[in-house]
Order: C-alpha cells, then structure tokens, then sequence
C-alpha cells in the first residue's frame, strides 16, 4: 500500500495492490451486506416506515451487527429501545451507504484510490465498522485488549485488524495535512 496524502488540489490519494483493494472492498461488501436487510426493514412499525424511520426493538442477536449498532443507552433498556426503533433503519442505511462508496472508489481506480472530503469520511466510517465487526469476532471489547488468538484464523484477523489501523491511521493523517 501506498500511504494516503492529500495533492495540491486537496484530494486524498493512495495505492493498494490488487489483493489489498480486493480485501478492502470485499470486506466493505460483507458489511453492506449484514446490514442490507436492516436497512429495508426488521420489525417494520407501519407509522415508522411511512416517514422513513424504524428499527427492531432489541439488540441484534450477532454481536458484529450488535456492535455496529449497539444500544444508546446502556443503563436504560427502555430508552435504548426507543432509540433503536427511531433510528437503526437509517444508521443502517447509511453504513451500507458508505460501504458502497468504498467499493465504487476501489473500482474506478484498479488499485490507485483518488477521495474528496465525503469519500474520504465514508472510507473513515466504513473502516472503523470492519474493524468493529473483526474485533467482535475476536472478542475484543476495549483497547488493549487481544482477544482470541488462538488458531490461524484468529491470527490472520488480528494481523488485517492491526493493517487496517495503519489504513485508517495513514488516511486520518493525510486528512489533517
């Protein structure tokens, strides 16, 4: 990979290989499509749905969905509830959303990545949900925190965890240029 900076023109660039691009938007499609049928609907309230808002009214049963949507309100389950009811549908959507986004750049540049400011905040926010989603399959709960490191398959996550921080890392730097 090479690093992401910011041109003359402003615009954020940087260069993955063909497997590292092909990573990147296979994961981003593994989130748009967890959250594709959230985004449509799940315990659709018919009020709700007809202005363009909803959600179910628990947290979701897979702690990767859960983690990326998780209760507003840890204290309170009924407040949490209500958030969720208003709000997971367009969370949802806009997770998917950018997810798309990052698919479409990665497409379009066979490789060689080109953002403005919006693209670059979908790439920040759909980077941030894989790792949300590696680290609640690892079992990661706060920093610092290893997870399970048992087995290859637990290895090689940790290992595209910790390389997708160095991506985030290296586009937040190339944003505050």
């Amino acid at each position: 990979m090479t690093p992401f900076s910011k041109t003359a023109s402003g615009t954020i660039v940087a260069g993955f290989s063909a497997v590292e691009a092909d990573i990147i938007g296979d994961l981003a499609a593994q989130i748009a499509g967890m959250l594709v049928d959230l985004a449509g609907s799940r315990d659709v309230d018919p009020l709700f749905d007809s202005v363009g808002i909803g959600g179910s009214a628990a947290l979701h049963d897979d702690p990767a969905i859960a983690r990326l949507l998780p209760d507003a309100y840890g204290d309170d389950a009924d407040a949490s509830r209500d958030f969720r009811q208003l709000t997971e549908r367009g969370l949802a959507r806009r997770k998917v959303t950018n997810a798309g986004i990052v698919i479409a750049s990665l497409e379009s540049g066979a490789g060689d990545v080109e953002l403005d400011e919006q693209q670059s905040q979908a790439w920040l926010r759909t980077l941030a949900d894989i790792r949300l989603t590696i680290a609640a399959r690892l079992g990661i709960e706060s920093d610092g925190d290893e997870g399970e490191a048992d087995g290859d398959a637990a290895e090689s996550l940790r290992e595209l965890y910790d390389w997708l921080a160095f991506v985030t890392e290296s586009l937040i730097d190339a944003l505050e240029q």
